[in-house]
């Protein structure tokens, strides 16, 4: 009985150890599986669609078979101006009548593209291109500058090697939505198509911000000013640099708010309400009478103003604080 139960537990071990040890048949499957890329767009200046025209080799085993399903003959290629689109469906069941398991070996996109010509421009190509002509128009406004949600007309096929692309805007690049001109330029310098596109650019800066409530006739003071970052993109008027002045608030703006130049004036020579003299120069006498400010005036400014005697009103050009003067 002791033997019996010394076998037994010797069995168990012994299993145990072979199920630790032993390799699954499937555990290393995908070792020799050949992994082929298929692209989207397909840009052909033959006459027969290959394999080799709308795959690449993705590991080394499937860089090894290329010789071997590089020519495989699939499709006739469209004509000029034509174009042609095929399912995932289509084209597995092509490439595996042509090579089995050929499709089952290769990464295939929803759908394919095909069209004649001598190159294409995928969206990713297209936006880097975008964003190279960008950059260095939008980097002289400082801060950070990020470029996202492109709309661009991907993808962009060249008919020959001597066409090329090149991108304009019409207006000076901002931040914001900014639309872009995509021109197909022809060997001779000729714009031979037209395309569309727009790209939104946010440019992230450090700027002046109210630290509390601001309201209108306040006088902005270093301690009514913080320092925040904002995304330029959504200020769509200048915004005070935090540095000039003085200044009051002629729009109120709330408090994390960026402080924008419209929503500023300068503080006035004179106020409304205030007593100043009004004179009158004429070519041999001068005369002065107290009146009353009817309105805020900077020096240079014609304001009207009340005569305390007449009570009449006269527009008159501000002097300084205390003087109105009228020619």
């Amino acid at each position: 009985m002791f033997r019996t139960s010394q076998l037994t537990m010797l069995t168990c071990k012994l299993s145990l150890f072979v199920l630790l040890f032993s390799v699954s048949p499937g555990a290393d499957a995908g070792a020799d599986t050949y992994h082929y890329w298929i692209k989207e767009h397909v840009a052909l200046d033959a006459d027969v669609v290959t394999f080799g025209h709308i795959a690449e080799p993705k590991n080394s085993r499937a860089t090894q078979n290329w010789a071997n399903v590089e020519k495989l003959q699939l499709w006739r290629a469209p004509q000029a101006g034509q174009r042609i689109v095929l399912s995932r469906d289509q084209v597995m069941a092509r490439l595996n009548s042509v090579d089995a398991g050929l499709g089952r070996q290769s990464i295939i996109p929803r759908e394919i593209t095909f069209q004649r010509g001598a190159r294409v421009f995928n969206q990713d190509e297209l936006m880097a291109m975008v964003t190279e002509y960008l950059r260095p128009r939008i980097n002289s406004m400082g801060g950070e500058v990020e470029f996202r949600d492109f709309r661009l007309p991907s993808p962009v096929y060249l008919e020959n090697a001597f066409e090329k692309i090149e991108i304009e805007t019409s207006t000076e690049p901002a931040p914001g939505r900014t639309s872009l001109r995509i021109n197909i330029v022809d060997a001779h310098g000729s714009v031979s198509r037209r395309l569309t596109g727009n790209v939104f650019i946010d440019v992230w800066v450090t700027v002046a911000c109210a630290s509390r409530p601001l309201n209108r006739g306040d006088i902005v003071n270093p301690g009514d000013v913080s320092f925040e970052r904002k995304n330029l993109a959504y200020l769509r008027d200048d915004v005070w640099d935090g540095k000039t002045g003085p200044w009051r608030v002629r729009s109120s703006v709330g408090q994390g708010q960026p402080i924008l130049m419209r929503a500023l004036e300068g503080i006035p020579v004179v106020s409304r309400g205030d007593q100043v003299s009004l004179v009158y120069q004429g070519q041999h006498v001068t005369l002065s009478v107290p009146v009353q400010v009817l309105e805020d005036g900077q020096k240079g400014d014609s304001i009207m103003v009340r005569n305390m005697r007449s009570r009449k009103e006269v527009a008159g050009i501000v002097q300084d604080g205390g003087t109105v003067v009228v020619r």
